[in-house]
Order: structure tokens, then sequence, then C-alpha cells
């Protein structure tokens, strides 16, 4: 059995051609969004406000974009707090979850992060969450890394998806691969807690909007029980699909 959540990063402004896509497709996601973000124009405070009032969670993404490796601790440390700050007096409601960008982060920056938030994902693919845990790394990257990153790295990981993947795939696209280790892992006896993330940008920009919906038909037509909410699904608690 499988239980997927998807997460999307940066606050890009093609997050509302997201968010209609996802609405039409009644599947929950978390949208990780900075106040400001040097690399491309942002979704504004209203939008934000927009996310969250149509049933999408929201999560912390620093407040400026900034690769934490990058800046001195301290302002590594401002840019997490002052981001979780940002949304909190936006929305006016706790911001429980927190991403780093660029997947880049230490010890420092994870011990900061402890002591506001109750969960951090990274970049790391290739892994399965386990409720509870503190660090989510998700499973699946939207977007072509190809499929010896998913093999590379779930064997990093120890991960189940691993031996799944351990398939002949001659023929078989990058998103095909992805539906197909899905597939197999939900004929296990095992539950397994998954992460699929991406970026609206990117989807935009390699023009993947048709293979996303594809996707994710795919998943809700045949295992529509077991998507559910970012946060219920770090919780291990049972899955729900966003309301219509």
């Amino acid at each position: 059995m499988i239980k997927i959540s998807f997460s999307w990063d940066d606050g890009a402004v093609q997050d509302l051609k997201l968010m209609d896509l996802l609405l039409r497709l009644r599947v929950p996601s978390i949208f990780f969004i900075p106040c400001i973000n040097p690399e491309r124009p942002t979704i504004t405070p209203d939008q934000i406000k927009i996310l969250l009032n149509n049933g999408f969670e929201i999560g912390a993404h620093t407040y400026s974009h900034q690769y934490l490796t990058l800046v001195p601790v301290q302002q590594a440390r401002e840019e997490i707090i002052n981001g979780k700050d940002f949304l909190e007096q936006l929305l006016g409601q706790k911001i429980n979850h927190f991403c780093f960008p660029g997947g880049r982060y230490n010890e420092i920056h994870l011990k900061v992060a402890q002591h506001f938030f109750t969960s951090v994902r990274t970049a790391d693919t290739g892994a399965l969450i386990k409720p509870g845990e503190f660090i989510v790394r998700p499973a699946f990257h939207f977007y072509n890394r190809g499929k010896n990153s998913i093999l590379l790295n779930s064997l990093k990981h120890l991960s189940p998806i691993f031996p799944a993947a351990l398939k002949s795939t001659d023929g078989v696209n990058y998103f095909d691969y992805i539906y197909l280790i899905i597939e197999k892992l939900q004929r296990s006896n095992n539950t397994y807690f998954l992460n699929i993330w991406g970026h609206s940008w990117e989807i935009d920009e390699f023009l993947l909007w048709d293979r996303l919906q594809s996707f994710v038909n795919c998943l809700t037509e045949n295992f529509r029980d077991c998507i559910g909410s970012y946060s219920d699904i770090l919780e291990g608690k049972q899955n729900k699909p966003l309301c219509p």
C-alpha cells in the first residue's frame, strides 16, 4: 500500500495555473513559498491567500530564497525565521512545515529549523517518508532527472524504491517509470509513504503540463484513496482528497 503527497517549491507565478489543475483533479498539495525570489517572479500576498482559501497547505521557504549554505549562519537564521513570520502574519495561522531552498542545508540549519517547525523537506530524492520524523525526503522529482537518478538515490537511502525500480525500462520514459514503481509499491503488503515534489515554473519551462495532468489522472483513477495532504501523510493519518 502507498500513501502519496505532493509538494511544490518557490512560489512562482505559475503556481496559480498549477492550482487550477490540482483543483480540477481534487489533489491536495503543499506550496513552499518565499516572500521574494531573486531568481524569478513570485506570486503576490493576495495570491498566496487564494491558494490557502482553496484548501492548499502553505509552507515556508526562507524569506528571499537564499541557499543557506552560501550565506553566514546569522543570515541563514534570519532567512528561516523571517520567512515563517511573513507567512504567519499574512495568513493568520501557524506555519509548521519548511523546505530548504535548493535542498542545501547543514546541521546548524537543521537545529534552527527544529525550534520553529514540525518538519523540514529536503531535495534528496529516492527516499520514503517515516511518519513522525522531522526530516522529510521526497521520493520523486517531477522533472526528468533520468531513471538512473532514481536507482542511485534510492540505493543511497536503502529505500524500497530501489528493488521496485529494478525492472526493464526499455522504451519507458521517466514519468511512466515513476508510475510503474508506484504501482509495484502499491501491490506490497507494507505501507509506504512518499512525496512527489516539483516546481510550477519547471513544468512551464519544460512544457510538462500535459504530462503532469496525464500522470496525476492515472494516479487518481487507480489510487485515489492513496493521495492525501502533506500534513496527513507526515502524521500517518487517513488520506483525504481535496474538497471540490
